[in-house]
């Protein structure tokens, strides 16, 4: 990967900090290498006097030279910082600025509200696929509400209502009283009725981003024993916030502590995050919130990915996504789009008679772009290891369920009898589509079985009872049309047909 570079992009927060190592091609493909988190609380006790107070402002230099010393030792010269409310709202953040570029070399950027609301969208659009949706991002000491239309960000705001800023303001004592939270959740809904996003009540799609917006969701995954450790794209219903505020609410800080899935250093702040989560959704119109994964470091790292790109929106995330994984793991580019386009000529031979939809053609081509991602790891059991590799990270601009499909059909894609597993309660409406699907691309990998392209195109022909595929040669196919024809079996159950195939050599 001679072009690859590397970019480290370090937001500072009001609660936490984080550091994200890129590497990149750029306009091609990203992968994150490592990452740190420090637990700063930078806004900690600032109070109305907004001072940065000692043991937070050697905190957040600490960080900074732990950053420092990483990067250069991990020979990284590109180093993107930014700062957000807490240092964007204190009276000494010039101060701390300053030291920090004296003791480290590394300039921070201050980011306004209105371009913290921006970078967060633009990480919701390139890893959502969105095309209208209102976002919100809750931090420590502040939260932005944007809008986003037909792909592009259009305006935001940013309001005072941080987690960490909530609790020390209304949520000091534990469990809170019900006046207090009273005062939490009118004083919140007060400065969002002062200022909004155009069309910000009747939300059709809502996405929440933050480290309290994902505790949440991880909290409410393992409680209801969620199949997929992903928060990426987890959905929580405006119900389920409810429940959940209420919950916390009734908990002091070490009985927070228990709940699992929940971090514990954010057990302080968790019920104020939740009881703002849940009024910003409620607000909306929105029946439920969508959880990003990404946030303003993955935001600002766009920049990076899409340099020279007009704006730094990927212009198809799915299709992105799928080459992103093919070319990290096994890029045969010429096999796998002709394994995709045999799939998909077997496909429209069924689909009318069949009831198969765009959708699933859709997910039929995306799976086939990266059957062979398990060749990384080895040969034998590559179906297994594919599985794996699709499950072990979010795929931007996939649904869980289109994830799960798609891992699915890897695995089965060279043999076995296509179940759902530990899936088989999530995905309780798509086992008769998994069979259908993966007896497709079974096919289609075997009359690619050379990986050279020597079946170049198929003829279909659909009989009652049968199917009959003439398979169109540049030379003789021996071995192609046989492992083919012994792996056809899975078609002919799936569907109720008999299968034969015929060999037609153009020389």
């Amino acid at each position: 990967m001679s072009e690859e570079k590397h970019v480290a992009i370090f937001d500072l927060g009001s609660n936490t900090a984080r550091l994200i190592v890129m590497a990149y091609q750029p306009h091609k493909s990203y992968r994150q290498i490592d990452e740190l988190r420090f637990g700063v609380r930078i806004a900690g006790a600032m109070g109305e006097e907004k001072i940065i107070r000692a043991d937070a402002f050697e905190r957040g230099l600490n960080a900074f030279l732990s950053i420092s010393s990483y990067c250069k030792a991990a020979g990284i010269d590109r180093v993107k910082a930014v700062a957000t409310s807490a240092i964007r709202d204190a009276r000494n953040g010039d101060s701390f600025i300053a030291s920090v570029k004296e003791r480290t070399g590394i300039e921070i950027t201050i980011l306004s509200g209105e371009r913290e609301a921006y970078y967060g969208s633009l990480a919701a659009i390139n890893s959502l696929a969105l095309e209208n949706a209102f976002v919100f991002d809750l931090g420590g000491g502040s939260a932005q509400i944007s809008r986003v239309k037909d792909k592009s960000y259009q305006e935001g705001f940013s309001y005072p209502i941080g987690a960490v800023r909530m609790s020390e303001t209304f949520l000091s004592e534990q469990p809170p009283k019900k006046k207090a939270i009273r005062n939490l959740i009118g004083y919140v809904r007060e400065l969002i009725a002062a200022q909004q996003p155009e069309g910000f009540g009747q939300a059709k799609m809502l996405v929440g981003m933050g480290g309290s917006m994902r505790n949440l969701a991880k909290i409410h995954s393992k409680r209801h024993n969620y199949p997929i450790d992903l928060r990426h794209s987890y959905r929580l219903s405006k119900e389920d916030l409810h429940n959940l505020a209420n919950e916390l609410l009734s908990k002091d800080i070490k009985s927070r502590e228990l709940i699992a899935g929940l971090s514990s250093d954010r057990a302080d702040i968790i019920a104020a995050a939740a009881v703002v989560i849940y009024e910003i959704t409620e607000l909306s119109g929105a029946s439920e919130v969508v959880v990003s994964g990404q946030g303003i470091r993955e935001g600002l790292f766009y920049e990076y990915l899409l340099e020279h790109h007009p704006t730094p929106i990927i212009e198809d995330v799915r299709s992105f996504s799928i080459a992103n994984l093919a070319h990290h793991y096994y890029d045969y580019k010429a096999h796998n789009e002709h394994v995709r386009f045999l799939a998909l000529k077997l496909f429209d031979a069924l689909a009318e008679r069949y009831g198969l939809n765009s959708w699933e053609k859709e997910l039929l081509g995306y799976a086939a772009l990266i059957h062979d991602i398990g060749m990384s790891v080895h040969y034998y059991d590559h179906h297994q290891h594919g599985y794996y590799l699709v499950m072990s990270s979010a795929l931007p601009g996939f649904s869980h369920r289109e994830q799960a499909l798609i891992a699915l059909l890897v695995k089965y894609h060279r043999k076995g009898n296509p179940s759902l597993g530990e899936f088989a309660s999530f995905l309780k409406e798509d086992e008769d589509r998994l069979k259908k699907l993966a007896a497709l691309l079974r096919l289609a990998e075997y009359l690619e079985r050379s990986k050279a392209q020597i079946i170049y195109d198929l003829r279909c022909y659909l009989g009652e009872g049968y199917l009959h595929i003439e398979a169109l040669a540049k030379s003789k196919a021996r071995v192609e049309i046989q492992e083919a024809q012994n792996r056809s079996d899975l078609l002919a159950s799936s569907y109720g047909l008999k299968v034969d195939i015929s060999l037609m050599t153009h020389l």
